[in-house]
């Protein structure tokens, strides 16, 4: 009977430290890319202002490419974001931070 329990004991605890352990693996991917975030936005988004110097960009093309830039960046550093919208507002916040700075940039017009 102790034996029962001693292993029901073992196995319990087992269970429990590797559920704790994927969890702070999980957080520390989560800091990760929390951590990485912001400056891969502040780059997309002098990138695609700096792309409208050259070509026509509207206001939604240059987020849409400053998303989609970060997006690749991150898969390609091998983390996925299911939620979009961590990107998009990363992307927002990276443009009214940096609203100074783009200003020296001047976009290209559109043509008719």
């Amino acid at each position: 009977m102790m034996d029962a329990l001693v292993t029901l004991f073992i196995t319990i605890i087992t269970a429990v430290i590797v559920y704790v352990g994927s969890e702070i693996r999980k957080n520390e991917r989560a800091r990760t890319i929390f951590n990485v975030l912001e400056p891969l936005a502040k780059d997309a988004v002098v990138a695609a202002q700096k792309l409208g110097v050259t070509e026509y960009l509207s206001g939604a093309m240059k987020k849409n490419h400053a998303v989609q830039a970060v997006s690749q960046a991150l898969l390609d550093a091998g983390f996925t974001v299911k939620d979009e919208q961590v990107i998009v507002n990363a992307v927002e916040q990276a443009y009214a931070k940096q609203r100074d700075l783009l200003k020296q940039y001047p976009q290209k017009d559109k043509e008719d």
